[in-house]
């Protein structure tokens, strides 16, 4: 039976754009009576769905309804705001905490309508100083979509990200999408019309994907760097240099990395090692990849005992825990036999015996910058002199991250806290 047709005598419902744009009434409701307040994407595509629908505003009706969304229902995915406001000092704690940035975030009180919509407007191909996605400085709530919620890492990310949100009064939910990428691009198709922001901080969707998705909904990628798409990653070069350093004032002359996936993380790790350690005169050596879990570094162990290195470099700290436990507990000793540096500085490094020294990515900073660019602000972040001073060395040396001529890139320094799973090289 062939599709009835809609008669021209047909009234549209503000109900059908809705529907048929995949946003919300009250989203709707806003274009036709206050456009400012949303992002300019929706705009023009509720729009040109409303025109296609031959969709009529009524100018009163608009109003009254954008008055009632003043304090709009919120979704079972929206975040609640918490009436207790972090003290002094958890704020100097923060500050404490990071060693790669010094930040000085201009406090402000919460808005007491965390939820009001913001008018972010994305912009990809703005220039590196001025990379953002939004205008915007009033209220509103950003959803941070990560993968796993138990790695001790997307807390990291949100603790960063809230402090740059509540300078704004805005708010930051935290939602857990999974390992199946068909079900985080389902997820974020549903947070269209609901949130005014998304930190996207897991490597399932693709990036065909990623890129449609940011012309619909204000996004900024986290981890990985996305053509057209604001990027937030870490630049391993600072961590690296000072990592290989200590190995070979330790006198160690070559150094093993163990890779855990096949992600541009990881990647990105290996390429940046291999290319100062051969600066430095280090072989360099490879193996795995491995599960990046603390199995994964037993499983790595085994491989190591029959190789004998010296140093040994893992992609992530609970790779490094499992070498760790699997050496001891086989009467290799840590570090007088081999050293081992992990990545991250998650919170399992400093309760292995020994305690590992780890290459510290600020994950707290990336969370800070992420949203200050969805609200159009500078990142806030200053080099100390020390890296500052480092990092020219390295491009004297031609030591270069491909990323930092992208325009939508923001790259975020590591560094590394020392413990005492390193030592001198052992005796041959």
């Amino acid at each position: 039976m062939a599709q009835q047709q809609r008669k021209a005598t047909d009234r549209v419902r503000l109900a059908d754009v809705a529907d048929a744009a995949g946003v919300a009434i009250s989203t709707v409701s806003r274009v036709f009576s206050n456009p400012d307040r949303v992002n300019f994407q929706t705009v023009e595509q509720v729009r040109a769905v409303a025109e296609r629908l031959g969709y009529r505003p009524n100018p009163r009706k608009h109003h009254s309804a954008a008055a009632a969304a003043a304090v709009p229902e919120r979704s079972p995915m929206q975040p609640q705001p918490s009436p207790t406001m972090p003290t002094a000092d958890d704020t100097a704690a923060h500050s404490r905490s990071s060693s790669a940035y010094t930040t000085n975030p201009a406090s402000s009180a919460y808005s007491a309508n965390p939820a009001s919509p913001a008018n972010f407007a994305h912009s990809a191909s703005q220039s590196r100083s001025t990379t953002a996605v939004s205008t915007s400085t009033s209220g509103g709530v950003i959803a941070l979509v990560v993968k796993d919620t138990t790695d001790g890492i997307s807390s990291q990310i949100l603790k960063g990200a809230q402090i740059a949100a509540m300078e704004s009064g805005s708010a930051v939910g935290l939602i857990e999408a999974g390992q199946s990428q068909p079900r985080t691009q389902q997820l974020l198709t549903h947070l269209i019309g609901k949130v005014d922001g998304v930190i996207l901080a897991t490597d399932s969707p693709g990036i065909d994907f990623i890129r449609n998705y940011a012309k619909r909904v204000p996004l900024v990628v986290l981890n990985r760097p996305v053509d057209g798409v604001p990027s937030v990653v870490p630049d391993p070069r600072i961590g690296v240099v000072r990592a290989l350093t200590m190995l070979r004032r330790a006198g160690h002359t070559a150094v093993t990395y163990v890779s855990g996936t096949t992600s541009w993380a990881n990647q990105s790790r290996w390429s940046c090692l291999h290319d100062v350690g051969q600066r430095m005169g280090l072989r360099m050596n490879h193996i795995g990849p491995v599960r990046p879990t603390v199995e994964g570094g037993y499983q790595a162990a085994l491989a190591l005992e029959n190789s004998k290195p010296t140093a040994v470099i893992t992609y992530n700290d609970l790779i490094a825990a499992g070498i760790v436990l699997r050496l001891t507990a086989d009467g290799v000793r840590v570090p007088d036999d081999v050293s081992v540096i992990g990545f991250d500085n998650t919170l399992i490094a400093p309760v292995v015996t020994p305690p590992i020294t780890s290459i510290r990515i600020p994950r707290d900073l990336l969370g800070q910058t992420a949203v200050r660019l969805l609200l159009g602000r500078e990142s806030g972040a200053v080099r100390n002199p020390a890296d500052a001073q480092l990092m020219e060395q390295l491009k004297d040396l031609g030591v270069r991250n491909e990323d930092e001529q992208s325009a939508n890139v923001t790259l975020v320094d590591t560094s590394i806290i020392v413990r005492r799973s390193v030592g001198e090289r052992r005796a041959q």
